[in-house]
């Protein structure tokens, strides 16, 4: 066992603490490119990364990943404690999120002119580092992946937008980069943009809002991770964020848990879905690797999205559901199993920020290597 410091995000030797209240809503989200310590140690530098990985998304909101900082990279592990048993019972969400907070770790070191080589190990043991990811500085800017440091900026600006979508048709140029981005991967995505095709996926979102919700361990599961509107919680989905008002929001994890609001939610989510300008299913095997390099195609999918102007959603609940899931793959003709399901279009409407998690809350202390 290796005991690790947390260097970087205490005060130099000799000074006091300077206090300062971290705000989960908004501290995170302050993070400054313009504070990267180019002249600090290694591990200062790739523990400033992490600001940016905890920006990552997650299933629920629940941030399942703990880092630590060893000679050379950083280890990212996945932190079980905060699965989802009945939303995610196999925790297939749960690697897949851990996939999107390694991307973005890997575009955070490319702005900053660092080469990043992930390797990932595929047992899926919570002891054992998922990924590690080998850092070290380029010797010239221009060797880098200017594709990957252009997503730098909508990091801190990508969001879930559960509101309703214009009816505004996304550009050709944007699908055909997006339909580009599996080459080379285990994972892939397909796009729809034909309204007869999202009008049938509707009715199966539709169809597993009403199963979903009418489990009552199912909704008692949800009900852990929906906070009021002024939580100081780090985490979780707020009710800002379901489109609810702060007086509707101190009730949300009451009425998650007790309530059966399964048709309500199956008539919302049927028109959203049946009304988006686009669908995306990700798609991939059900595997440990698959599941990592899905979660790594959702985030680089996402912050295409959000730099292009473009917002999204998810309507993962029929690939949750084993028939419905089987009925979305032939429906949408995929070769691989659905892993995903979101929309994209455009809003007028600006989604609220969830709560994050502090980097020193993920930063582990000793790791086994």
């Amino acid at each position: 066992m290796l005991v690790h410091a947390t260097p970087g995000l205490g005060p130099p030797e000799g000074k006091p603490m300077r206090q300062r209240e971290y705000d989960p809503m908004t501290t995170p989200y302050g993070v400054n490119e313009n504070d990267f310590p180019w002249t600090g140690s290694s591990d200062e530098q790739a523990a400033f990364l992490l600001r940016y990985a905890i920006l990552a998304p997650s299933t629920h909101n629940t941030q399942p990943w703990k880092f630590a900082l060893v000679p050379g990279g950083i280890e990212v592990y996945a932190d079980y404690s905060r699965r989802m048993p009945v939303v995610d019972p196999g925790n297939r969400e749960l690697l897949m999120s851990i996939g999107a907070a390694v991307f973005t770790l890997r575009v955070a070191a490319e702005r900053f002119g660092m080469e990043s080589r992930v390797t990932y190990s595929y047992s899926g043991d919570s002891e054992r580092p998922l990924a590690v990811a080998a850092l070290s500085r380029r010797a010239s800017q221009s060797e880098g992946d200017e594709g990957i440091a252009s997503l730098f900026g909508p990091i801190v600006r990508r969001h879930t937008n559960r509101y309703p979508f214009l009816y505004s048709r996304v550009p050709e140029t944007i699908l055909r980069r997006i339909r580009g981005l599996d080459v080379g991967r285990r994972a892939s995505l397909a796009v729809s943009t034909d309204g007869s095709v999202n009008s049938q996926v509707s009715e199966l979102v539709a169809a597993a809002d009403r199963m979903q919700l009418g489990d009552p361990s199912f909704r008692s599961d949800l009900a852990e991770w929906i906070r009021p509107n002024w939580t100081q919680r780090p985490d979780g989905i707020t009710g800002a964020a379901l489109g609810v008002n702060s007086v509707a929001s101190a009730l949300g994890p009451w009425t998650t848990r007790v309530l059966d609001t399964g048709s309500l939610r199956a008539a919302k989510d049927r028109n959203l879905c049946a009304q988006a300008p686009g669908l995306v299913v990700l798609q991939a095997q059900d595997s440990v690797p698959d599941w990592l390099a899905c979660g790594e195609l959702l985030q680089h999918l996402l912050l295409i999205v959000t730099r292009e102007g473009l917002h999204h959603s998810y309507f993962n609940m029929p690939v949750q559901v084993p028939d419905l899931r089987v009925r979305l793959r032939g429906l949408c003709g995929l070769s691989d199993w659905p892993q995903i399901l979101l929309r994209i279009g455009f809003s007028l409407t600006e989604p609220a920020r969830t709560p994050r998690r502090s980097v020193e809350e993920v930063l582990l202390t000793g790791a086994v290597t």
